[in-house]
């Protein structure tokens, strides 16, 4: 079960509750009592990404970058003999 915040319309009383998914979206607020006490989007969990993929993308990303670092060197020294290149 997920906790969820919520908050009163009518008071401003805020809560986190942990309730079932299917709890109703508009309940009654336990200070004021009346029906206003709305259930919020929460921001209680995280992404991870897991896998063998994003670890291939990730070793395919860093011979990339080694590629590019040589093909700047090899710019670097023609510029050296040909200042017109």
């Amino acid at each position: 079960m997920p906790t969820y915040s919520f908050v009163c319309d009518e008071c401003g009383f805020k809560m986190d509750r942990f309730v079932s998914i299917v709890y109703p979206k508009k309940s009654e607020c336990p200070q004021c009592h009346k029906k206003t006490f709305i259930r919020c989007i929460g921001t209680g969990s995280g992404f991870i990404l897991k896998g063998e993929g994003f670890y291939e993308h990730t070793k395919q990303q860093g011979d990339w970058v080694k590629e590019n670092d040589e093909m700047n060197k090899e710019r670097e020294e023609r510029k050296k003999i040909d200042p017109d290149y």
